[in-house]
């Protein structure tokens, strides 16, 4: 298993105290699509205050002779977050943020807040738990499933050849620490975070209906936000990353803003309680 850091914005040193984001990818065929959200983030993030805050990406990898499991990639994103400094904004889209929660719920004390993008309230929802269901089910070839979830996963408007998503798809299952096999399509338990989290998702997302989506509502605490981009795909986070963007930098600030208020008060000497109001909204372009 290897893990590594990437730094999006060269304000912040190459260590954890150098960002103040931690973009999490465990899918290294598939982490190509987070880079429009990514720069989109950098660039909000560069004029942010204070400055020297950035944006990283978590990586993890696996070989092909390595048991796949999320277990091993959470305990490995956990070991980097015990090592920070400071807390942190974790977030993350599909399995990856799968895994970003599940850390979040067992480290709080090293999470500001949660952000995930495409991810169920029942996390053992992911693309692939549909491919193995659809290969069990039909007698479809691997290539036909796998091109019937590229259409799916990206829509019909997609730039993107379905024989390139195809050869990506396929790597994924081989290289992403997926739970689920052609054996087993596993069930995981629900993860309740204690930290503040923002679901975001859209709502022509096949693998994630916006009825199965609705339920996310159910675990809506107090600072917790989600919102729903009506005509997107899975990856709407790809093709609409601007609005993805401007959306996280506004949940970002608003806790941020919300902790250095909290410092200030306790610094000065005065100890109390801040309210917090119930944030539940949809958002849409």
């Amino acid at each position: 298993m290897l893990s590594g850091i990437e730094v999006f914005m060269v304000n912040g040193m190459q260590k954890c105290s150098g960002a103040s984001v931690l973009w999490v990818s465990v899918s290294p065929s598939l982490k190509f699509f987070d880079l429009p959200l990514l720069q989109n983030l950098t660039k909000h993030r560069s004029l942010a205050k204070p400055p020297g805050t950035g944006i990283a990406r978590w990586d993890y990898a696996q070989s092909l002779d390595e048991a796949s499991t999320l277990e091993g990639a959470t305990a490995m994103l956990m070991e980097y977050l015990e090592s920070c400094d400071r807390p942190v904004h974790l977030a993350g889209h599909g399995l990856s943020g799968v895994v970003a929660m599940q850390a979040a719920a067992r480290c709080p004390e090293k999470v500001l807040s949660l952000a995930v993008l495409s991810v169920s309230v029942l996390p053992g929802l992911t693309w692939q738990a549909h491919y193995y269901l659809q290969r069990l089910m039909t007698p479809c070839s691997q290539a036909r499933v796998l091109a019937n979830c590229a259409r799916s996963l990206w829509g019909t408007t997609s730039p993107y050849s379905i024989r390139s998503l195809v050869s990506l798809l396929e790597k994924d299952l081989l290289l992403s620490p997926s739970p689920h096999s052609l054996y087993q399509v596993a069930k995981l338990e629900a993860v309740i975070v204690s930290v503040p989290k923002f679901v975001m998702g859209g709502g022509q997302d096949f693998v994630i209906s916006p009825v199965v989506f609705q339920q996310w509502r159910d675990q809506m605490g107090p600072g917790d936000q989600f919102c729903q981009l009506p005509e997107g795909s899975h990856f709407f986070h790809t093709a609409s990353p601007d609005w993805v963007a401007g959306e996280l930098m506004q949940f970002w600030m608003q806790h941020e803003d919300s902790q250095s208020e909290k410092l200030s008060k306790l610094e000065g000497g005065a100890i109390e309680t801040l309210p917090s109001e119930r944030s539940v909204r949809f958002s849409g372009r």
